[in-house]
């Protein structure tokens, strides 16, 4: 009898032990990060040698992301020149401009329109017209990624009137890491196949550390790498640009 007493007492006391555990709400995750209504900056980066060899390098740019919730507006231009004792020997200029609508906590639609200009690359100018979808693959303060798909239509001008257009499968990401309050790191791939010579693809990416002086100043460590697998005849496949800049930012909520 006091066995069975005892078991009875065990008994009830575990199933009031799983209920109250049960009852007891997990905690819930960390909120993401909500990113400001209006983030823009400007970069300039100068560099200048005299004596031996004189040689002066150039660098400028403007970014703004404007977020009038559903949708979400980024436009942003990039030149980049250098001399060599009075001879031109680079010089490129960059801009996109992209809009995208929320379909939901994750998942959007985007449209946007990117130009490249840089004759020592052997392009004239270069123009793609894309539209796609972007989803949210991670949103875990510090980290946040995102993955676009999209299919548009490039048209590529050369040397000596050499053109080149095609319909395109585009695939790209960015990724953004937290460092602290006023410092990041951003990583942004894109692969563009064209569909009627996949031989021909390209490849871009751009590296940034940005480091934050204060709240408006920052200095921005950035490396880009554009890659086109059919060249122009007497080009290269890949050019670089590795600069460093100082830019000035400012962010509002409102």
């Amino acid at each position: 009898m006091r066995f069975a007493v005892r078991v009875l007492f065990f008994g009830l006391l575990a199933g009031s032990s799983v209920t109250v555990a049960a009852q007891t709400p997990a905690p819930p995750p960390p909120p993401a990060e909500v990113p400001p209504r209006l983030e823009a900056s400007a970069q300039f980066a100068f560099l200048a040698t005299t004596g031996n060899a004189s040689t002066n390098t150039i660098g400028a740019g403007g970014e703004f992301v404007w977020r009038p919730d559903p949708m979400t507006y980024r436009g942003k231009l990039v030149f980049a020149q250098n001399e060599s004792d009075d001879v031109l020997s680079a010089r490129s200029f960059a801009g996109l401009f992209r809009a995208s609508r929320k379909i939901n906590e994750r998942l959007s639609a985007y449209g946007q329109y990117d130009f490249l200009r840089d004759t020592f690359a052997g392009v004239e100018q270069r123009h793609i017209i894309e539209g796609g979808v972007s989803y949210i693959a991670v949103d875990r303060a510090p980290h946040r990624l995102r993955l676009d798909a999209g299919l548009g239509y490039l048209y590529e001008d050369g040397p000596e009137d050499e053109h080149f257009d095609s319909v395109t499968l585009s695939l790209g990401a960015l990724y953004r890491a937290a460092i602290s309050e006023t410092s990041e790191f951003t990583f942004e791939p894109r692969f563009i196949l064209p569909l009627v010579d996949a031989g021909a693809y390209r490849y871009d990416q751009i590296a940034a550390l940005n480091l934050g002086i204060n709240s408006f100043l920052a200095l921005k460590l950035s490396h880009t790498i554009r890659y086109s697998a059919e060249p122009p005849v007497g080009f290269d496949t890949t050019d670089t640009i590795t600069a460093v800049s100082i830019v000035a930012r400012i962010k509002r909520d409102q």
